[in-house]
């Protein structure tokens, strides 16, 4: 009993050792001899059928290549016209024309006026009643300094509706001459505004304002509000900084005088970042409801120093146009009445006088009444007492 379990595990053995031997040949080929020979067939195996793989796919690269040079010219057409689409849709969209803008403002005199003019001029402009002065001479008496805009230019559409308060923005500090010469130094299409204010209250002007510059994005700003009918003014702030008492001053000196000159309402003095709401934050840090409130004092106090005007003016006749004073003494000219005789057939038919009564009849006709009193006159047709 003891010698057959042994002869069955025996065969048990061996049976699973052919087992795992025949499933395990694969693995232990490389450590038979002559193994060499077997992986050498198999890369060559491997080399071929890659070979044949990279061959197949230029093939059909090629085919595809052929067929795509043997399309109809039409369908070549198509597809470049899409290409030049989507190249023309990546170009920047522009609001004017090239030939819309002057490269040149028109020449503006600069020469200085006499010191008694130009303090009159700069005294109306410190209190706010200079708005009957234009841009030129208030360059001349030197209240605004001239650093004229080149490009970016163009003759007003409308009327001019809102004033828009700007900031630089520089980054770097820059004096305010520099915002300028980088703005004309960007050629005939470029931003800009009509004046730039100096941190220290100077005031530039770049364009005299009743010419207009593109100092909004009119494809992003509220309606009704453009280039045509606002006036810009940058502030030159940058970042942290703040805005001097002198720089805010001029500003508000500036933006009465603007809205005299015009005709704007306060409600219409705005900012960049409310004219492009989402778009623009300038002026940035920038009290405005605290500096509305002050220019708002300083513009009725200037409406209180000028002078009332009348509401209708009398046109003075002159020397030539008077009458003469024989017109009006004439008291004891002698009063010269037509003949009523001759006028009446002209005024009563005689048909119709024949059928009056005698007294209407003798009226129309232009004779006395029987009670009519011949003495009141003399021979010369005057009363006794003046003779």
């Amino acid at each position: 009993m003891a010698s057959k379990m042994v002869s069955w595990m025996k065969f048990k053995s061996t049976i699973l050792f052919a087992l795992v031997f025949t499933l395990a040949a694969p693995f232990w080929a490389d450590l038979l001899p002559g193994s060499s020979n077997v992986q050498a067939e198999a890369r060559s195996r491997h080399h071929r059928v890659s070979s044949t793989r990279r061959a197949s796919s230029g093939a059909s690269k090629r085919s595809r290549t052929t067929k795509a040079s043997t399309r109809s010219s039409g369908r070549t057409r198509v597809t470049r016209h899409a290409t030049t689409h989507k190249a023309a849709a990546s170009k920047p969209k522009y609001a004017y024309p090239l030939d819309f803008f002057m490269m040149h403002p028109p020449a503006l005199d600069t020469t200085a006026l006499d010191e008694g003019a130009a303090s009159d001029i700069r005294h109306a402009f410190n209190v706010g009643t200079a708005d009957d002065i234009n841009a030129e001479r208030l360059v001349k008496a030197g209240v605004f300094r001239y650093h004229p805009l080149s490009g970016g230019i163009f003759r007003r559409r409308e009327p001019v509706k809102y004033i828009v308060l700007h900031s630089t923005e520089t980054g770097p500090p820059v004096p305010a001459k520099n915002v300028i010469n980088a703005w004309n130094s960007m050629g005939r299409r470029h931003p800009g505004a009509q004046f730039v204010v100096d941190r220290d209250g100077t005031i530039y002007l770049a364009l005299d304002p009743d010419l207009a510059s593109v100092h909004v994005n009119i494809f992003k700003t509220l309606p009704g509000i453009n280039n045509d009918n606002t006036i810009g003014i940058e502030m030159n702030h940058t970042g942290r900084q703040n805005y001097p008492l002198e720089q805010r001053e001029a500003v508000k000196r500036l933006v009465t005088y603007l809205q005299h000159r015009f005709d704007v309402t306060s409600e219409n003095v705005i900012t960049h970042r409310y004219a492009q709401q989402g778009d623009h934050t300038d002026p940035v840090n920038f009290d405005l409801d605290g500096f509305l409130a002050s220019k708002e004092v300083f513009r009725q106090h200037a409406l209180a120093l000028k002078p009332r005007r009348p509401k209708f003016v009398i046109e003075e006749e002159t020397e030539d146009e008077m009458p003469l004073a024989s017109v009006y003494v004439q008291i004891h000219g002698l009063l010269k009445l037509p003949n009523l005789e001759s006028l009446a057939p002209a005024i009563m038919p005689q048909a119709l006088l024949e059928r009056m009564p005698p007294s209407s009849a003798r009226f129309f006709a232009g004779k006395p009444g029987a009670n009519a009193r011949t003495d009141m006159v003399d021979s010369e047709g005057l009363p006794p007492h003046m003779n």
